[in-house]
């Protein structure tokens, strides 16, 4: 028996369909459509944008529904969280047959903890484009937070802002003594690696030399060289930069990428029914 997860973020619209039985991914599916370009700049979805994502959850919803998978959760986080307009939406959403929730920064952060930490001290961190979410574990505790510092939102800070926000996520930083290991979720960093051909766990100490030669391909190149999504390229130097304060806050020593998700620690909680 397969359930599906849909991942309703800021700079896309994705699913994941796992084997209830033993966690395997079967199929996964990304598309592009930036809510939070809307909602980070004005407060609200616009109508346009509401209209294609009642199209494309109704078409996930059909995908679903002809592999005969009857468990599906669709789950809305930063974009959604923060839109004036979100209960007309929801609401226009379950009139449709299709069943919302939206989730606060705290449990996004919190599904991080099922990540298969492998280091004795290590941060897993998920930057988003409405929001980054960090988790790090130390022995056998482990702390989690939500900040309001997404790519895509980053987009929309004013100088001010940014410098605030930065300065939140460095005070929360500050607790931890000692770091080994990085984590980042997600295709921001894995764009950085493909673009620097590294396959697997690098040294921070490299981090900004390849952040350099990042940013010297042009646009062409990082999308027909390297395959980085298009719709990726505008927001992937804020994420860049977002590691870079980590890894010097931190002064972690590896940083690896995983295509692990929050879609995969839900996934998890909701097999072992504590969601």
């Amino acid at each position: 028996m397969n359930i599906a997860i849909v991942d309703i973020g800021s700079n896309a619209i994705k699913y994941k369909i796992f084997d209830r039985n033993n966690m395997e991914l079967k199929d996964y599916y990304r598309e592009p459509l930036r809510l939070g370009r809307d909602v980070f700049t004005n407060g609200y979805l616009s109508d346009y944008n509401c209209e294609k994502l009642y199209s494309l959850l109704n078409r996930y919803k059909d995908i679903f529904e002809e592999q005969g998978i009857t468990t599906t959760h669709f789950i809305a986080t930063s974009a959604l969280r923060d839109a004036k307009n979100n209960n007309n939406i929801i609401e226009e959403l379950k009139d449709q047959g299709i069943d919302v929730k939206v989730i606060s920064g705290d449990i996004e952060a919190s599904l991080l903890k099922n990540y298969d930490f492998t280091h004795e001290t290590e941060a897993i961190i998920d930057i988003g484009g409405g929001s980054v979410e960090i988790c790090v574990k130390q022995g056998d505790s482990y702390i989690a937070k939500s900040f309001q510092l997404g790519a895509v939102r980053l987009l929309s800070y004013s100088q001010a802002e940014q410098t605030e926000a930065f300065k939140d996520l460095g005070a929360w930083l500050g607790q931890f003594s000692s770091i080994e290991s990085l984590v980042g979720l997600g295709g921001n960093l894995r764009a950085l690696m493909q673009a620097n051909e590294i396959s697997s766990e690098f040294d921070t100490k490299l981090f900004d030399s390849y952040v350099q030669k990042y940013n010297s391909l042009s646009n062409d190149q990082l999308i027909n060289e390297f395959n980085i999504p298009e719709d990726r390229i505008d927001i992937i130097p804020n994420a860049l930069n977002i590691y870079s304060y980590i890894i010097k806050e931190t002064k972690a020593k590896v940083i690896s990428n995983s295509f692990w998700s929050i879609s995969d620690g839900l996934a998890q909680k909701l097999i072992q029914e504590e969601f």
